[in-house]
């Protein structure tokens, strides 16, 4: 029972790690895709998320700008040239609107705090730093703390939960085949690694679209309704991208977690807009130095 409990709090921590990549991704039987590793040689290759862009009969064109949370400096510095072409940049983060999007950086949250932390271990740059949110088209497109808990509260969803259930998860695509899976001794080699950063990244980038796969079942949500993380949160985009649309707005991005992406592209096509354009941006340069 001891070594159960132990497995358990193990993979939790490495699969949420990676979760706190995407704020929770979700695979769907979706076409499109917004995140790729690309191997390009041995242990060298690239983790690219995509801008995919749809438009609509009436002239309005929307983007989905897919990112992880932590990447590249030189990534975001595309991404705040990239951002100045449109009307509205639509951005997730679950704040209050008044709070400053610099002071989240800094915070205690369980998730900016485990970000933070890949972010060293990794030797990357994290979002909520390189990114400029002070710009005049960027509208905050998300749920603030007080709706947030109440409605994870309403599905009796919270980090305890998605953790217990990305464990079962796991087990069921393994055992299936579906999934290799993270392993504590593999992350102890990493850590021990004289290349570390480069070992470390080159082990997570090669999980990332695993994840993808194996928060499918996760986002079902406790009520099999969906869950708050990232259906509940995509609502909330939706809700103010119409009104942006509405506003009179023509050319409009949705700057969110790659894992939030399927699920907005099916709701687009709802809408009856098409997809028009795909770009991929390298958000993790997994080439050796020296």
């Amino acid at each position: 029972m001891r070594d159960r409990s132990r497995e358990f709090v193990e993979k939790s921590i490495l699969w949420m790690s990676l979760v706190a990549l995407l704020y929770c991704a979700e695979a769907t039987g979706a076409d499109v895709t917004f995140m790729r590793f690309v191997k390009t040689g041995d242990r060298e290759g690239h983790v690219d998320t995509a801008i995919q862009t749809y438009r609509h009969p009436a002239g309005v064109e929307v983007a989905l700008v897919g990112a992880v949370h932590i990447g590249d400096k030189a990534y975001y510095d595309v991404l705040n040239e990239r951002f100045k072409i449109y009307d509205s940049v639509l951005y997730e983060m679950i704040k209050d609107k008044e709070v400053d999007p610099a002071e989240i950086s800094g915070s205690g949250h369980p998730v900016s705090q485990m970000q933070l932390g890949m972010k060293n271990m990794l030797g990357l740059d994290f979002q909520l730093e390189g990114i400029d949110y002070s710009v005049k088209n960027f509208v905050h497109a998300d749920l603030d703390p007080a709706t947030f808990h109440r409605l994870q509260g309403e599905k009796g969803e919270n980090f305890f939960t998605l953790a217990l259930q990305s464990f079962f998860q796991e087990k069921q695509m393994m055992a299936s085949g579906q999934l290799s899976g993270l392993n504590g001794l593999g992350l102890l080699v990493a850590l021990a690694s004289s290349d570390r950063e480069h070992t470390l990244k080159w082990m997570f980038a090669q999980q990332l679209n695993e994840l993808e796969a194996m928060m499918a079942g996760i986002d079902q949500g406790m009520d099999g309704k969906g869950s708050v993380i990232l259906r509940g949160r995509n609502d909330k985009a939706f809700q103010v991208l119409s009104g942006e649309i509405q506003s009179g707005k023509k050319r409009l991005a949705v700057f969110y977690g790659a894992g939030h992406m399927p699920d907005m592209d099916r709701r687009l096509n709802e809408m009856g807009f098409r997809r028009v354009r795909e770009e991929w941006l390298v958000a993790w340069d997994l080439m050796r130095k020296g």
